[in-house]
């Protein structure tokens, strides 16, 4: 699968994602403090709250009704138990309640790395790291392996993601969660001898060995075409092919296409 098919596919999920939310987020997410809410009492505006917002010990305050324990609950055990106080206070007889979330706050994971945007991010119910790798803008071109670190009963875990198998996991996130998503280990080619920028360069699929020198800036002025020499090591087994590198620019000679690791010698010249 190619990078930019992958990264296409991270797009087009958003939607997904965000229509998922809709239909199923509030029906099992569980309110904590700081999350804050939207109570309606239809019909009865001196009951309702535009952003109730649950408070360090785990409750909203509401007109007339006061403070009412709501952490743990579910949206619609809320509105069960705001209707059954109105009911049984005689306020109301028949009142039909509805709450929703207006901000989630009270669980939080952290997203760093290689991703378009770093930070803080709520959940919404139970999400897996598809779901927030979407939210953060999905990944950059530099990513590689993503590591969750978690704080379990038995100590701190570390999970270990393929960005490869981002879309298939469905490893569930938690409260607390840290997700680092690390660069990619970037393959390279060794350039050294009597060239003028001696150096490491990334490694790109289709480079030669010729235009490896040449992004070495060429030969200095010892460097001798005819005393070049390729170091490749394949099943721990090290092989040296010397080249000609005036043979190739004549076309006399094929360039010999690099592999990730290879090293490139070229000799001084006798003057």
């Amino acid at each position: 699968m190619s990078r930019r098919f992958f990264h296409s596919i991270l797009v087009a999920g958003a939607i997904c994602a965000s229509i998922s939310y809709s239909y199923s987020a509030q029906e099992v997410y569980r309110i904590g403090k700081q999350d804050v809410l939207k109570i309606e009492v239809a019909g009865d505006a001196d009951f309702s709250r535009d952003g109730a917002a649950v408070s360090d010990v785990g409750t909203v305050s509401l007109p007339i009704l006061g403070e009412l324990k709501v952490e743990g609950l579910a949206l619609s055990e809320i509105a069960e138990l705001i209707r059954n106080s109105l009911v049984e206070r005689k306020l109301l007889t028949h009142p039909v309640v509805s709450v929703t979330m207006k901000e989630y706050k009270s669980q939080s994971i952290t997203i760093l790395g290689e991703v378009r945007n770093t930070g803080r991010y709520y959940l919404r119910g139970s999400e897996r790291l598809f779901d927030k790798v979407i939210e953060a803008g999905g990944l950059i071109p530099s990513a590689g392996d993503i590591v969750i670190t978690r704080v379990a009963p038995e100590g701190t875990l570390n999970l270990t993601i393929k960005a490869k198998d981002l879309i298939q996991d469905i490893t569930p996130l938690k409260s607390g969660d840290v997700i680092v998503v690390q660069p990619k280990e970037i393959a390279q080619v060794f350039v050294s001898g009597e060239v003028v920028s001696g150096r490491p360069l990334n490694y790109v699929e289709g480079m030669t060995l010729s235009q490896a020198i040449l992004m070495a800036s060429g030969l200095n002025r010892f460097g001798s075409k005819s005393k070049v020499s390729l170091k490749r090591v394949v099943d721990a087994k090290e092989t040296i092919v010397h080249v000609n590198l005036a043979d190739i620019e004549k076309g006399k000679a094929k360039d010999i296409p690099l592999r990730p690791n290879d090293t490139i010698i070229v000799g001084r010249r006798i003057f």
